[in-house]
């Protein structure tokens, strides 16, 4: 059983622009020595695949599959006596940007847990609605695409480490108690960590992996955050009390890291955005 579609050429320039996407019931050997000239996911539905790229062999059985950058010499081939593959390959002017920053630069083994079907069941929704042809425009396949690599990213492990989504769920609840102590000053590290009953080290660890900063960087941008919902709306207080309203111990302290992350004063902030300020003071 083979299934292949060939997306008509957009009228537009897509953020992400589907080339082909497709299914093979009996995956054949291919060497591309050259690459593919495209973005190429390729993930094992059934049987059990051997992938070689830049120097690594991944084995690809069921929940597992390898994207590639556009031009990557690569190889692969059936372990088994049935492979079974689904795979999309597309471009688009800000594929090569975003699959680098949410992906790397390198080819990537990504594999996901069982009940994690999402990624196939996003592939199957790409493929049906190619089978229709009723996207001429092409947008909406781009939309699915991006919700296709998100769910790559989310639910998608490369290592033995837990998927984001799996590590989200672990960290709501820090999350959430965030979300009402942020106000207190004597809030610490120590005590983010104990929420969780784990060390500092791996709290910081978490925090990078999902949000790229130490935990105590995001209490920071939290409370940023929550200034800058109060500076607008709550012109009774100064600039100095909604600091402290927000969890800094000093108005000096929250102006110089609000002019820091924002790149300008809560004042100024208050006055684009709000309607006026008794100073910053």
């Amino acid at each position: 059983m083979r299934r292949r579609f060939v997306m008509p050429n957009p009228a537009e320039p897509l953020p992400l622009e589907l080339e082909t996407v497709g299914l093979n019931g009996e995956q054949e050997p291919i060497d591309r020595p050259q690459g593919y000239p495209c973005f190429h996911w390729l993930h094992t539905l059934e049987g059990e695949g051997e992938f070689e790229a830049e120097g690594l062999i991944w084995r690809l059985p069921p929940r597992s599959g390898v994207l590639l950058h556009p031009d990557m010499p690569h190889r692969y081939r059936a372990k088994t006596a049935i492979w079974q593959t689904a795979y999309v390959t597309f471009e688009g002017v800000l594929a090569a940007d975003w699959v680098s920053s949410m992906f790397g630069p390198r080819a990537l083994r990504i594999h996901w847990d069982a009940g994690e079907e999402g990624i196939t069941g996003q592939w199957e929704r790409l493929l049906e609605a190619a089978e229709k042809g009723t996207d001429r425009s092409g947008w909406e396949q781009s939309a699915d695409l991006y919700r296709f690599l998100t769910r790559l990213k989310t639910v998608g492990r490369t290592d033995h480490r837990p998927s984001m989504s799996r590590s989200m769920e672990k960290m709501q609840n820090l999350l959430e108690w965030l979300e009402l102590e942020y106000a207190d000053p004597e809030l610490s590290l120590a005590d983010m960590a104990a929420r969780l009953g784990i060390g500092e080290r791996q709290l910081n660890e978490r925090f990078r992996g999902l949000f790229g900063m130490p935990a105590y960087a995001y209490l920071i941008q939290l409370r940023i955050r929550k200034a800058k919902e109060k500076l607008p709306v709550l012109g009774g207080m100064t600039v100095g009390e909604i600091g402290e309203a927000v969890g800094f111990r000093d108005a000096s302290h929250f102006v110089a890291t609000f002019r820091r992350k924002e790149g300008l004063t809560p004042d100024q902030y208050r006055r684009l955005y709000g309607s006026g300020s008794r100073g910053e003071r």
